[in-house]
């Protein structure tokens, strides 16, 4: 989800999971986060986009808007399996300044999210070079959207 504010400032979770430097995508331990997850059986992506953002969030008054990119990639699940997941970004708007509660995570969460921020596209472009903002080339990628310059759903790599 790419979850903006009135400000068009983005909210990131800020993850320690050290299973991430293992596997076929292997980054390094600390990183941003979009704020996101599966679909559960029966729902829509629209539908999963809101859970998702009521859960990692606790933010229930989210507008949810269009798809921007799609992704494909191989990721290691708990159990250390190969797993082929299929990701849909769609956009979310909230009013700035609203509140972001933890209270709902699940078990993995818990352990692996250990803040956020609400950051400006600027100031992603500035850190991006030092930290570790997935997905890859987030900054360019959020530019795109914030000038309405991704007409249909860009195909992220990685």
């Amino acid at each position: 989800m790419v979850l903006l504010d009135d400000a068009d400032r983005l909210l990131m979770l800020q993850i320690h999971d050290p299973s991430a430097t293992r596997g076929p995508n292997p980054i390094t331990a600390d990183f941003w986060l979009l704020v996101g997850g599966g679909v559960q059986p029966g729902e829509t992506y629209e539908q999963a986009a809101y859970r998702e953002v009521v859960e990692e969030t606790g933010i229930r008054d989210v507008s949810i808007g269009r798809c921007v990119w799609t992704q494909e990639k191989l990721v290691s699940n708990p159990a250390g399996e190969l797993e082929l997941v299929v990701g849909r970004f769609f956009v979310g708007r909230v009013a700035a300044g609203t509140p972001v509660s933890f209270s709902g995570h699940e078990p993995l969460e818990a352990s692996t999210i250990v803040g956020y921020r609400w950051f400006s596209h600027d100031e992603i472009l500035a850190r991006e070079a030092d930290e570790t903002f997935l997905p890859p080339g987030l900054g360019g990628l959020l530019g795109d959207v914030l000038n309405d310059a991704v007409p249909a759903p860009v195909s992220l790599t990685r």
